[in-house]
């Protein structure tokens, strides 16, 4: 993997995650999106268009909008503030990999 990408649980037991900051709003799109339910929607998508069975895909959660492309995915804030930027660009391929490490870590955390 080309980021170096950290999720723990907090004190009070939630998965929280770190992310370099040119990627940051993976960390608004997991916290505020994809949550524990698992990332399946957002992986469908990307697989879509990484296997080359469509040439864009975009979603739109809570927070944030992915813009997939098959190189990167444009992930943008909806809710930035004016001083903030609003949007990151990951490779489509790596936010794959975050979001399936994320899912294992939600796997994990519940497989009592």
């Amino acid at each position: 993997m080309k980021y170096n990408v950290q999720i723990y649980e907090d004190d009070q037991g939630m998965l929280m995650i770190n992310v370099p900051e040119e990627i940051f709003l993976v960390i608004d799109l997991l916290l505020g999106d994809v949550q524990e339910d698992g990332s399946k929607l957002w992986l469908d998508l990307i697989d879509k268009v990484l296997s080359k069975q469509s040439s864009y895909e975009e979603l739109t959660g809570n927070a944030c909008t992915i813009e997939i492309k098959y190189d990167v995915t444009k992930i943008v804030n909806e809710y930035a503030e004016e001083n903030q930027k609003a949007y990151c660009i990951i490779e489509t391929a790596e936010l794959k990999k975050i979001l399936l490490m994320w899912d294992k870590a939600v796997r994990n955390k519940y497989a009592e």
